[in-house]
């Protein structure tokens, strides 16, 4: 996966899409890509084993949802990022276990915590993006349209069917422990 990516940036400085100095960003962007995509299978596929597939499905694709703007904690190497991945799936996945299937105070505590934790802190920057500051200003615009959108489907789920909603919560709440980790320092800096 890795020499295909390489190839792939080879391949765009060859034909000027980008410059020789974007490519370290075009590499880890495209490792990312690959990664998660393959990671996210594969989670989903382990989730189902302990939890129905609507709830592993929502729960990753709302961590996705909101990761891709709020970054946050990343691991030095990709099996401990794999490995932190399922470990933070499967407690979620317990979490949501113990949860009732209505929306409880519980839920709405965590969601109104997590919700200002990701608004203080987020976004998260790290040595493989190296975002500027008008980068990470522009990506806080995006952090909280996310976050709109996000507690409009959360608000929408409560109505219509609260143990959806209650997996939301979840996975913005599991956002929110990993954006507090990486401003903690854990982590790739």
């Amino acid at each position: 996966m890795e020499r295909f990516a390489k190839k792939i940036v080879q391949k765009c400085i060859q034909t000027n899409l980008i410059e020789e100095d974007q490519s370290d960003w075009l590499l880890y962007s495209l490792q990312r890509r690959f990664m998660n995509i393959g990671g996210f299978l594969f989670l989903i596929l382990l989730g189902v084993l302990i939890a129905p597939f609507q709830q592993v499905l929502l729960l990753n694709l709302g961590l996705a949802f909101l990761r891709e703007k709020t970054n946050g904690l990343h691991m030095p190497t990709k099996l401990s990022c794999f490995g932190f991945s399922l470990i933070c799936e499967y407690s979620c996945l317990f979490i949501l276990h113990q949860l009732q299937e209505n929306v409880s105070f519980v839920s709405v505590v965590l969601l109104v915590i997590s919700t200002g934790l990701i608004v203080a802190l987020a976004p998260c920057n790290n040595a493989a993006i190296h975002c500027s500051l008008l980068e990470l200003h522009s990506m806080k615009k995006s952090v909280y349209k996310r976050l709109a959108l996000y507690g409009l489907i959360v608000v929408i789920f409560i109505i219509c069917k609260p143990i959806l909603a209650n997996t939301l919560i979840v996975a913005e709440s599991a956002v929110a422990l990993l954006v507090a980790l990486s401003k903690l320092g854990v982590g790739v800096h």
